[in-house]
């Protein structure tokens, strides 16, 4: 009897360990799952944060916040996997471990297309991979949770079952024994107490929980009547639990649809759940007690008791207008123009793409006018950008009063603007773009009792069924503007049939189609000038210089060239060609020879992958980085400040050094040095060519040296056309010059046309 006895108190024991460790473990889970859902969901709030921000501080502070909360989600998911785990939580983990990485993934590229300042395809990638792929992340670890509260109940049933069948031993044994029974029944009776009080305890930790956790919960009876609200679902409703208490659901949660504001009755309102989770469509607008509208997103599912059946449901839902909101401005901001609200280019030629649809199909006449403002840059550089963005906003308001409510005006970059002017014959459009024209040349620009006139140019190309490319109507319009500038500026090109003027342009692009042959050819050359050392007995160094070959042997300079690729985009493609070019020449020249300089073009510091090539080609050829030296120009480097400090800090990383050629046109430039961490200023040749003749010129040049010599910086005199020059250099201090007083360039490698090159000019 005694050890029956004990059989039964160790038994009771037993199940109220495990209830202290399923509590325990309970409450651990709960906690972890909720601390990674809020992570996730804070790193996809900082992006959205981070893609309508233009400060590099709160840009900054984003990336800090970006990265910790995805740490917290990495050591929360870490620190639940280390724990006893069942076979659909191990599935459910890892299946948010594959989600996580996807999203994460996604996230990181949007992330890098921001610091690259490409908020158009961040922000279409952000609303149509990011978002919904943290979505998934987070409806994961929903069913995580749920997956939790049904292991809990679970558990509770079955302790609680095995609590009754151990008092029922217990009186059982008191029956065969009075007295040896009524002392197990006094202790059976207390530790009952005690299991009572810690069941009682934990659903107060349930209700602490539902009342701490930032969802709002309802939970309503098989009659769809409310049993249950938590603060967070009485702040969003308006309803305390008093009054809300017994009252129907769809009088306390009453939604409406966000497009049209109709009633969106919830499906927990005429039936309870079969056992799934149901939600709203997406767009509900929940109206509080007192009037006050909440986008939210919710879900519902049923609740169960002991035996499986259900016995009401719960719903739990969340405030997201702050999200919904930030969604609606990012997709305004990638259809429009900040500065303007405009349409962008982005939406400009998708209503134009609509348009040839139209054209071609319906044979409708529509007309496209592509416009360039006259001396904006004289605006910009002597009041600043904000006196060019403020005209650009008060020139937006004139146009639009010269067109008509179809026609579509956007801004398409810096000061080119684009009109599509709707079922217009070429007539009628000639006639809005005088309008447009006159009414530009009439206006005249205050800008701190300054007053400016701004001219326009302006192309006008007809939208027939003759092309079924918008990118060649736009081609043509480009075009036709840049005759008009050509011809005078402040006047209007029309663009027709046989139009000799337009035909003459399209024939300057020849130099175009032989660039393109050069590089499909391999006609490019190399040649190679020294930078000789004046006040250091530093190595001599040589810069790259590139010519073009013509099949039959004709040396073209690249002032002849490099114009035209630049205005068609083909400079990225140059600087790469160059930059394998010399890695192979590098590669076999002596290793004690000083560095070899690269030109990099404005448009390369700016291309996507740019600098990921570079690193990689670098790493790929075995060439030792400081054996490399780039050089960029003044402007291009304060005309794309972010991505020349990102180049120059990656390659600098790698031992590589960089040069700021041009330097000295710009005296705001000194403020850039700071950002600009170079190896190399070449001072601007205008100012050494004068040395000796101008004293102005000489001021320039020491301030320059100067300024190096403060910063670490080594100067280098560019444009040395005769060795009396070298003297007030040497006195300066420069330390380098370059110039063909010193040494014409000569080439690196063999010519690439075997036909006795010949040069069409000098450079």
């Amino acid at each position: 009897m005694i050890v029956m006895i004990a059989l039964g108190l160790n038994r009771l024991g037993q199940v109220h360990e495990r209830l202290d460790v399923i509590v325990h473990e309970h409450n651990i889970k709960t906690e972890l799952l909720n601390r990674m859902r809020t992570a996730a969901r804070e790193r996809s709030v900082t992006l959205l944060r981070l893609s309508i921000t233009t400060d590099p501080f709160d840009i900054d502070e984003g990336i800090i916040e970006f990265r910790g909360h995805a740490s917290d989600f990495m050591v929360a998911r870490n620190e639940l996997e280390a724990m006893p785990l069942t076979g659909r939580e191990l599935a459910l983990l890892e299946r948010s471990r594959g989600l996580s990485s996807n999203a994460v993934e996604v996230q990181e590229r949007v992330l890098d297309q921001i610091l690259d300042d490409d908020i158009a395809a961040a922000t279409e990638w952000l609303l149509e991979q990011a978002i919904p792929m943290q979505n998934l992340v987070l409806d994961n670890l929903a069913a995580l949770l749920d997956l939790q509260q049904q292991a809990a109940e679970t558990a509770a049933q079955e302790t609680a079952k095995e609590h009754q069948q151990a008092v029922q031993i217990m009186f059982l044994l008191g029956g065969t024994a009075l007295l040896i029974g009524i002392v197990v029944a006094v202790a059976v009776l207390r530790r009952s107490r005690d299991t009572e009080a810690d069941l009682f305890r934990e659903k107060e930790r349930a209700q602490v929980t539902l009342h701490a956790i930032g969802d709002a919960v309802i939970t309503v009876d098989t009659g769809g009547r409310i049993d249950y609200l938590n603060p967070v679902a009485e702040h969003l409703t308006g309803w305390t639990h008093a009054d809300a208490h017994r009252e129907r659901l769809d009088h306390v949660f009453r939604t409406v649809r966000e497009d049209d504001g109709q009633p969106l009755p919830h499906p927990l309102t005429e039936s309870l759940p079969d056992g799934t989770a149901c939600s709203l469509n997406q767009g509900a607008i929940l109206v509080s007690r007192d009037g006050h509208e909440y986008a939210i997103e919710e879900v519902s599912a049923p609740i169960r008791d002991r035996a499986g059946a259900i016995i009401g449901a719960a719903l739990v839902f969340r405030d997201v207008s702050q999200a919904r909101e930030m969604a609606r401005d990012l997709s305004w901001a990638a259809t429009h123009d900040n500065l303007t609200s405009l349409a962008n280019r982005l939406e400009f030629e998708r209503r134009l793409r609509q348009l040839v649809t139209t054209a071609r199909n319906d044979g409708r006449e529509h007309a496209l006018l592509y416009m360039d403002l006259d001396q904006f840059k004289l605006v910009n550089d002597t009041c600043g950008h904000g006196a060019g963005d403020e005209l650009l906003c008060q020139l937006t308001s004139h146009m639009q009063a010269q067109l008509r409510e179809s026609d579509t005006l956007a801004r398409l970059g810096g000061d080119e603007f684009g009109v599509l002017l709707e079922s217009c014959p070429l007539e009628r459009a000639e006639k809005i773009a005088e309008n447009l024209r006159r009414a530009i040349e009439q206006f005249r620009f205050d800008w701190q009792g300054r007053l400016f006139r701004i001219g326009i140019s302006i192309g006008v190309v007809p939208v027939s069924g003759h092309h079924s490319d918008p990118a060649q109507f736009m081609s043509e319009a480009d075009a036709a503007c840049y005759l008009a500038k050509e011809r005078g500026r402040n006047r209007i090109h029309v663009s027709r049939p046989d139009d000799a003027a337009l035909c003459r342009h399209q024939g300057q692009m020849d130099c175009l189609q032989r660039i393109n042959q050069a590089l499909q050819n391999g006609h490019l050359w190399l040649y190679g000038q020294h930078i000789e050392p004046v006040s250091s007995s530093g190595p001599r160094h040589t810069e790259v210089l590139l010519r073009m070959v013509d099949p039959d042997g004709t040396i073209v300079p690249p002032n002849t060239f490099i114009p035209a690729a630049e205005r068609y985009g083909l400079m990225g493609t140059i600087d790469r060609w160059v930059i394998d070019r010399v890695l192979q020449i590098v590669a076999r020249s002596s290793k004690d020879q000083g560095h070899f300089a690269i030109n990099l073009s404005g448009q390369s510091l700016c291309e996507r992958g740019m600098l990921d090539y570079i690193v990689e080609r670098i790493e790929s050829s075995g060439v030792a980085p400081n054996r490399l030296c780039f050089e960029i120009t003044e402007t291009a480097a304060i005309a794309n400040l972010n991505q020349a400090s990102r180049f120059i800090s990656t390659l600098s990383a790698m031992g590589c050094c960089f040069s700021l050629d041009d330097f000295g046109t710009g005296m705001a430039s000194f403020g850039y040095l700071k950002t600009l961490r170079v190896d190399y200023l070449k001072i601007d040749g205008s100012f050494v060519r004068d040395l000796n003749d101008d004293p102005v010129s000489r001021a320039m040049v020491e301030s320059i040296h100067r300024i190096g010599q403060v910063m670490g910086i080594r100067t280098v005199a560019e444009c040395v056309s005769h060795k009396d020059l070298l003297v007030p250099l040497r006195v300066i201090g420069i330390d380098y010059a370059q110039g063909f007083g010193l040494h014409l360039p000569e080439p690196l490698e063999p010519c690439p046309v075997q036909t006795g090159a010949r040069a069409t000019g000098t450079s």
